[in-house]
């Protein structure tokens, strides 16, 4: 064989050999990433067929859930797992036709005269898909204030906590919180997504922190209930520099540093729970910071 043929042949197997070669690299990087894919509306790359697969079953499930009752708001997703719960609102002890809600106290008693009561105590004992009074399985219902609108600066969502004697497996309500005391626990679980009627919504855990409801310097300077936090609508003033004040001192006081910054731009949702052994005195407030929407 002479030389001509043997540079033939061996430029033919270069060739050959570059090709296989970008054909196993693209073969690699599609594997990670399909030329199809898209960023979902939490940053997080997703094929588009799954993630619209997604939507519809979060479509399902809030329409089963609104069926049971038109109460249902909507759905809090851990996206590790570490949280799945429905939540539901009253806007007051009296249903839309008039008729008075059929709710309990604490201890089981069926709440004849409305009185100071307010739509927060419609669900707090009362379990949204039965109506009955439930202390140990469900602990009531997550519930959303009452005064909340969904295009409020901040949401509100109450849910309890539940003691090891009965909740060994630390599931119930809004246990799982109890999580985020540790800061080891939080890279895993700093994203939320949650469920609407029409859209999804995505938030980051924000801040971490623990109410003293003994000190006053937090019910003047910490109040995460407020729906918009520059006005106060128990007292009907308006405070322009509230937001920012409240943000400090959440810094100040939070358990950790997240790494996610609030401004007095940003639209919240804020997790209320008890500390175990604490109830009462001590709460625990997971604030989380919405990133994006997404209509469906």
């Amino acid at each position: 064989m002479n030389k001509k043929k043997i540079l033939i042949i061996f430029a033919a197997v270069m060739v050959l050999m570059a090709l296989v070669l970008g054909i196993m690299i693209k073969g690699a990087y599609s594997g990670n990433q399909n030329e199809e894919d898209i960023v979902d509306g939490g940053g997080d790359i997703v094929n588009p067929d799954q993630h619209e697969m997604e939507l519809l079953q979060y479509k399902e499930e809030w329409n089963a859930n609104h069926n049971i009752n038109p109460d249902y708001v909507g759905d809090i997703v851990f996206d590790s797992g570490l949280l799945r719960v429905s939540f539901v609102q009253a806007k007051s002890v009296f249903k839309e036709d008039g008729e008075m809600y059929k709710f309990y106290t604490e201890n089981g008693s069926l709440v004849t005269d409305p009185g100071d009561y307010t739509g927060n105590d419609v669900y707090i004992w009362t379990y949204w898909k039965t109506g009955e009074y439930d202390y140990n399985n469900h602990g009531g219902s997550t519930f959303m204030d009452y005064r909340n609108e969904l295009n409020d600066q901040n949401l509100i969502v109450y849910g309890h906590h539940f003691s090891v004697w009965n909740d060994e497996t630390r599931q119930k309500a809004f246990t799982p919180l109890e999580k985020f005391l540790e800061e080891e626990n939080l890279d895993k679980n700093r994203k939320v997504t949650m469920i609407l009627g029409n859209e999804v919504r995505y938030y980051e855990v924000a801040a971490v922190y623990n109410f003293d409801a003994t000190d006053d310097y937090y019910y003047e300077n910490m109040q995460y209930w407020r729906t918009s936090y520059n006005y106060d609508d128990y007292t009907d003033t308006v405070d322009e520099d509230y937001y920012a004040r409240y943000i400090q001192a959440v810094k100040e006081h939070q358990l950790y540093p997240t790494g996610v910054e609030l401004t007095t731009d940003d639209k919240t949702l804020t997790l209320q729970t008890c500390i175990s052994g604490h109830t009462g005195e001590l709460f625990e407030i997971v604030v989380l910071k919405e990133i994006n929407r997404e209509p469906y």
